[in-house]
């Protein structure tokens, strides 16, 4: 993230939009990551300056985050980075239960030779940042891998929506790699989806999908402050 932010002379030379999403990209991995916790107030000002553009594309991608949820504006219009809670990780993976699994399911069967060799082939670097238990490295690739086989289904609106709370639940995965066990947990699942997909099985593939949720579930509810408390 250091050496994105210090490339800031570059936004000068990107179109308009293209400098408010690549902003938005990196308010979102910022807050992801951890360099920006829970409850930090997000200062519009203060985050132009550290990134290196104006204040306008910092205001567009607070506003595109709060709509994620990882970004809440208070009664007084102030803006935070959103708490970890156990209803937000249920809400979020109970709406991926459903979209995810459909997708998993769509595109299992009508996937090509070319994109299951390329799956192959992410696997292997997936195992590979398992065992460095490189966590950056590791949820960056996740989502290359899964978008293969939901992108055959042909069907972009349903994948648009995946991918979206895809990187919404990604502050709570982290917290799931926690131990080398549940990375090794966790590639054992990628494995499984891998053979579904090798055997053309959509049902099988949606049922690693709805697993490995269950999974994470039961994994970080407890731990989780509730917004009831």
């Amino acid at each position: 993230m250091k050496s994105q932010i210090a490339d800031r002379v570059h936004f000068e030379r990107l179109p308009r939009r293209s400098v408010e999403k690549r902003v938005t990209e990196l308010l979102r991995e910022l807050i992801v990551s951890g360099d920006l916790a829970e409850g930090t107030p997000l200062v519009q000002r203060d985050l132009a300056e550290r990134i290196g553009v104006s204040q306008t594309p910092v205001r567009s991608g607070l506003s595109e985050l709060a709509r994620d949820g990882l970004v809440e504006v208070t009664e007084t219009g102030r803006s935070l980075v959103s708490r970890l809670t156990r209803e937000d990780l249920e809400e979020i993976y109970a709406a991926r239960f459903g979209l995810e699994g459909l997708a998993a399911r769509a595109g299992a069967p009508v996937l090509d030779e070319q994109g299951f060799e390329q799956m192959r082939k992410l696997m292997s670097g997936l195992e590979n940042l398992a065992r460095k238990r490189d966590v950056e490295a590791y949820l960056r690739a996740r989502w290359d891998f899964h978008a293969i086989c939901y992108r055959a289904s042909g069907r972009a609106r349903l994948v648009d929506e995946v991918e979206r709370l895809f990187w919404r639940a990604e502050h709570y995965n982290r917290l799931v790699l926690s131990t080398a066990a549940r990375f090794r947990r966790s590639v054992g699942y990628y494995r499984a989806f891998l053979d579904a997909c090798a055997a053309r099985d959509g049902d099988a593939a949606e049922r690693v999908i709805h697993e490995s949720m269950r999974q994470t579930v039961e994994d970080l509810a407890t731990s989780l402050p509730s917004e009831l408390e």
